[in-house]
């Protein structure tokens, strides 16, 4: 591959590297795909200037993670047969092009196109993990006995992204921090294309990474060092050993059509697509009360809209940030000292994230007399939601590392990480359409129909995610309790 041999002739100039420099760069490159995350600061200027609904805007937070998924998949393949360099660079050209491209879409308002609009999303999705997904397999191979703890690190580091952007965002006006958002994933994402260089294929499995597992999890090592622990197992071995060690020595299709691979497949679908529905939306919610009142005059300590976005935004950064932060040592803590399944973590995990969507059924405007009362209850939610968020999320690649063969760990998880589109889009669709169903509010100054009930334009939306908690947690349990039984 021409672009290949290009990257290793120019490698040859660039400083030298250790795994201390790997993960140290994984910090600027989780910044950089983080911003994606900071869509809400800006979400909502973007579409009253562009005139969009909520189905609309909808429709971008869906295309950009579809492009994440696509990014994920591509990314997976080119990593796992070229190394970590070619991603880096697709997230360099793909994040400072596609926020330009919503600069200039900002910049035109009403003569911007949908199409464009759509165009400068996928592409901000498809950067946003194709190098990111390249830092977690750097970092995995290069701390085998704690990826658990290294990979929180480059994980935490996506979650505070949109936190120092949100910052930021306070001193630039909209279209100016857009271009900032540009300009800034361009220096930072050159950073880990100097300094994250693991080559594809890296076929070493570390005889103590096995026998941890499998004193974790099942209670007989299956060895097969010689073929690379991707020979199929034979019929006997399939029924005498648990089915996270039988995943373990499969091939590349032999886990993806494995029941474990579909399992996984559906709960980060689920825990993922609740989770950022409420981050893409927090928005239109704090617009809806911000609305109710202002509108009815019953509060006299009114704020800017645009600062409590940037506040929710802040807090949701601050404590997914730390659910992740907290996630890796605590999975370790779980699977090495326990020796349990760290998908205890996800149960865990899923609990505090039904706490912070079941406060969103409360009756605000019933309960608070002032915007100031209410956005402070609405902060422990979106505190709460922040934390679950990023504490489910970060044990997810430690857990696919656990379970598959580590030469096709980034395909692997791409290939899972496509299920955020299809979660994301069914809950966004169906936030879109409870809240568009509500807007029945005609607001003569942005000529368009608004929601002006309050917390009643997306009650229903929560009872119906507060419900796809418990079943995530019903399914996680199943496969923990499943896996006991096998031993």
């Amino acid at each position: 591959m021409f672009l290949q041999t290009a990257i290793k002739e120019l490698d040859r100039y660039l400083p030298p590297t250790n795994r201390w420099c790997v993960l140290f760069a994984t910090v600027p490159v989780s910044f950089a795909s983080g911003t994606l995350f900071a869509y809400s600061v800006f979400g909502t200027q973007l579409a009253d200037r562009c005139k969009l609904d909520a189905s609309s805007t909808v429709n971008l937070n869906i295309t950009a993670t579809l492009g994440g998924a696509i990014g994920g998949l591509l990314s997976g393949l080119l990593t796992d047969r070229y190394g970590t360099q070619i991603p880096i660079l697709i997230s360099f050209l793909c994040l400072t092009l596609g926020y330009f491209l919503v600069y200039l879409s900002y910049q035109l308002g009403e003569g911007s196109t949908f199409i464009g609009l759509l165009f400068a999303m996928l592409c901000v999705g498809f950067g946003s993990v194709a190098g990111y997904f390249s830092s977690l397999k750097a970092v995995a191979l290069n701390f085998p006995d704690f990826k658990g703890s290294a990979q929180s690190v480059t994980i935490a580091s996506f979650a505070i992204s949109s936190l120092l952007y949100s910052v930021v965002s306070s001193f630039l006006s909209t279209g100016d921090f857009i271009k900032f958002l540009s300009i800034s994933c361009a220096v930072l994402t050159s950073i880990g294309f100097v300094f994250i260089r693991v080559d594809g294929h890296y076929n070493e499995v570390l005889l103590s990474d096995i026998e941890e597992q499998v004193e974790g999890e099942s209670s007989q090592l299956l060895a097969d060092e010689s073929s690379g622990y991707e020979s199929v197992v034979s019929d006997t071995n399939l029924k005498s050993q648990p089915d996270v060690d039988v995943v373990k020595t499969l091939n590349l299709k032999g886990s993806l059509f494995h029941p474990t691979f579909w399992l996984h497949y559906l709960i980060f679908s689920i825990t993922q697509g609740f989770g950022q529905m409420y981050i893409y939306s927090v928005g239109y919610i704090l617009k809806a009360i911000y609305y109710y009142y202002t509108h009815n005059e019953i509060t006299s300590d009114v704020v800017s809209l645009q600062k409590l976005q940037a506040l929710h935004v802040s807090l949701i950064a601050i404590f997914s940030f730390i659910g992740r932060l907290s996630s890796g040592p605590t999975s370790d803590y779980f699977y090495k000292v326990l020796k349990v399944q760290r998908h205890w973590i996800l149960i865990l995990g899923t609990l505090v994230m039904l706490v912070g969507h079941s406060l969103q059924l409360l009756d605000v405007e019933s309960t608070f007399k002032t915007l100031g009362g209410a956005n402070i209850y609405l902060s422990v939610a979106s505190c709460t939601v922040g934390f679950a968020y990023g504490f489910t999320f970060a044990c997810y690649p430690v857990i696919v590392s656990d379970i598959f063969n580590m030469k096709y760990y980034s395909f692997i998880w791409g290939c899972l990480y496509t299920s955020t589109t299809i979660g994301l889009t069914l809950m966004s669709k169906i936030f879109g359409y409870v809240y568009d169903s509500n807007s029945v509010t005609w607001d003569p100054s942005n000529k368009v129909y608004i929601c002006s009930k309050g917390s009643g334009c997306y009650h229903a939306t929560f009872k119906i995610t507060c419900g796809m908690c418990v079943l995530v947690i019903a399914l996680v349990g199943g496969y923990i309790y499943r896996g006991r039984n096998t031993k």
